[in-house]
Formats: structure tokens, sequence, C-alpha cells
């Protein structure tokens, strides 16, 4: 049992290395589990690994590669697949999320997004997530605080739905930050995750966090995503171009 946690964590630390070394400071696009209010500008493109995994009894591993694009006028959308690897079985579903953001004023901002997860090992419905909440960001003291709520679960109709509350907060400027958020759950008190987030050059960021459930199924875990800024891959058309186009036709 030992040497198979040793295994997994092994891997869980090559993956990690691997998209770390992919050769403008960037978004990033959540707290630790709740969403963030970040947005990429258009074109913009973000490489990130996340990787969980519990070393207790019942333990597990995940592991989510993902592409994240922005798409224009304060939109984005991301791609990708999350394996999950148990004593048991393993299994692997597919994670395609969007989101918008409302920038209100100086400091606030509304999103709203959503989440879609088809597995790709198993015959069921889809995982869906529905979210919207508020950021504010305090200059003075460079803390962004979220609250809001999320309805999920599978097939057409929600099962679950969820409060959801997220603080960030600046240590070192663009080098080092706290994250704390947590969401709620229905027989118990949910669960809180903890973390920091350390940026070691100004187009990685690692995010290190201990993901703590309120209840007796689930387990401690611990997570480690790695987020490497890639650049632009498209500009917008801008008007000009779109008139020379359509005077050569």
């Amino acid at each position: 049992m030992q040497n198979h946690l040793m295994n997994k964590l092994k891997y869980l630390l090559l993956v990690t290395f691997i998209i770390s070394t992919f050769s403008p400071v960037f978004a990033q696009q959540t707290i630790i589990t709740v969403p963030s209010s970040d947005v990429l500008p258009l074109g913009e493109v973000i490489l990130k690994q996340s990787n969980k995994f519990s070393p207790f009894s019942n333990g597990y591993t995940s592991l989510t590669p993902q592409f994240i694009i922005g798409t224009g006028k304060d939109t984005e959308m991301s791609v990708g697949a999350g394996t999950n690897i148990t004593d048991y079985n393993t299994s692997v579903k597919l994670n395609i999320a969007a989101k918008k953001v409302f920038k209100i004023k100086k400091g606030f901002r509304f999103t709203m997004g959503g989440t879609i997860s088809p597995s790709l090992t198993e015959g069921q419905n889809p995982d869906s997530m529905i979210y919207a909440h508020g950021s504010y960001l305090c200059k003075k003291t460079k803390t962004t605080i979220t609250a809001g709520g999320l309805v999920g679960g599978k097939g057409e109709m929600p099962s679950l739905t969820r409060a959801m509350i997220g603080i960030d907060q600046t240590i070192i400027p663009n080098k080092l930050r706290v994250a704390v958020d947590y969401i709620s759950g229905d027989e118990s008190w949910g669960v809180l995750a903890a973390g920091l987030k350390i940026r070691p050059e100004p187009t990685t960021s690692i995010t290190t966090a201990v993901i703590i459930p309120n209840d007796t199924e689930n387990r401690v875990a611990f997570s480690i995503s790695v987020s490497k800024y890639v650049g632009k891959i498209f500009e917008e058309r801008s008007k000009n171009t779109d008139s020379k186009t359509k005077e050569n036709i």
C-alpha cells in the first residue's frame, strides 16, 4: 500500500514538473477550489496542471491538465481532462468550462459561469455546475473577497445548491499570496481549502493547498497546481482589416 502511494506521488510530481518547464503577468483562474473573477484578454492562453491526492485510507490521486483561453469581451473558456486514480479503478472525465465577467466599477466584479464534465470511461449523465458570484478588491490592503453560490448535479435538473466564499490576500506583490475558500454542504459544514500562491517568475504560478472536508465520507487531500502563461495566440481583427478584405472580394 505504501509503495502504491509513493508511485502515485512520484507520478504527480513528474507531471507537475513537465508542465512547469514550458518556455506579462497573468490572471489566476481559481482562488483554490472556487472560480475566480480573473479573466484572460482575447487570444491569451494559460496551460494549467491541477493535481490532488489523499494519502490516507481509501485515498486517491487526481490529475487534470487544462487549456484556458480568453475569448474576448471579458469571457473565457477552458478545456481539460481529469483522471481520478484509486486503489480500485481509474476514471476519466472531460471538463469544459466558460465564464463571463462584468466589471461593474473600480474594484468590483460580477462573474457568471458554468462547467460540464461528461465521463469518458463510464456510461452516466455528465456532472454540471452553474455559478455566480461577486468579488471586491480592496486596494489599500490588497485583499480580494469573493462570495456567491452554485447549482449543479447530474442530468437535466440540478440536485444540489451550494454557497461559496473566498479570500485572496497579497503578502508580497507578484510573488506570494495566501488564499482561503469554502464551499458549503447539505449534510455537513462543507469543504474548506487553504494554501499559498507562489510566483517564482512572471509567467509561472504555483498553488499549494490543503483541502479539508467536514464529513466522514471524504478524506483530507493536498493539492498542487502549476499555471504557465503561454502568450497571445491570435488577435481581434480590426475594422480596417475587415474593410480591406471586403474591398478585395
